[in-house]
């Protein structure tokens, strides 16, 4: 319980920061804050896997981690881009965005809750881990080809026509966001293939 409520607290301050830095219409702090939350979320979520594996962890209490951290940066996302532009910026495209961050993250909680209860009768679902390491393998090259997407479409390029763009506090939540569940998902696959080893 106490944990959760930590989990909460911190949350509704990241989105708050982000929040105000996009209410100050500073492309530049924006960014940067938004990496310090989102690479923070990421540096937790290795950390506590790591740790996992060090105490020698059931393989679904391992993917609960990934799916848990995975599932609170798209949360987190969704909720920055609709606090941001249903309060502060105006974007027309943003509700389809934040819709599908929403979606994603739910999944991605709901596949921990499944994975905790596997854990807890101490039973590994072959068939779950599988799909488990398909999605984090997707999410993980599907991420990496949306930041190289992002620099090579000039997203960063702030200003346009004298003005900021409308989408530049949302592109960059995308592109941290997608730095960090790529490297969730990529200490998740290390971690899998280190057991396959460590088994064979």
């Amino acid at each position: 319980m106490a944990a959760l409520v930590i989990w909460m607290t911190a949350f509704t301050i990241a989105t708050c920061i982000t929040v105000i830095s996009a209410a100050a219409h500073s492309a530049t702090i924006h960014m940067c804050v938004t990496a310090l939350i989102t690479l923070a979320i990421a540096i937790v979520a290795v950390q506590a896997h790591r740790q996992l594996m060090a105490q020698s962890a059931s393989r679904s209490t391992l993917a609960a981690s990934t799916s848990r951290y995975i599932g609170l940066v798209w949360v987190w996302a969704g909720s920055a881009i609709l606090v941001t532009y249903e309060f502060i910026l105006t974007w027309k495209e943003a509700m389809p965005f934040i819709v599908g961050l929403m979606v994603v993250g739910g999944l991605c909680l709901g596949l921990a809750i499944v994975f905790d209860r596997h854990s807890q009768a101490g039973t590994d679902d072959e068939t779950m881990l599988n799909l488990s390491r398909t999605l984090n393998l997707l999410q993980m090259v599907g991420m990496l080809i949306a930041v190289v997407g992002l620099i090579a479409d000039g997203k960063f390029r702030f200003v346009a026509d004298g003005t900021l763009r409308a989408d530049w506090a949302a592109n960059n939540i995308f592109f941290f966001g997608a730095l960090a569940v790529a490297l969730i998902g990529a200490q998740a696959l290390i971690s899998e293939k280190k057991l396959e080893q460590a088994h064979s």
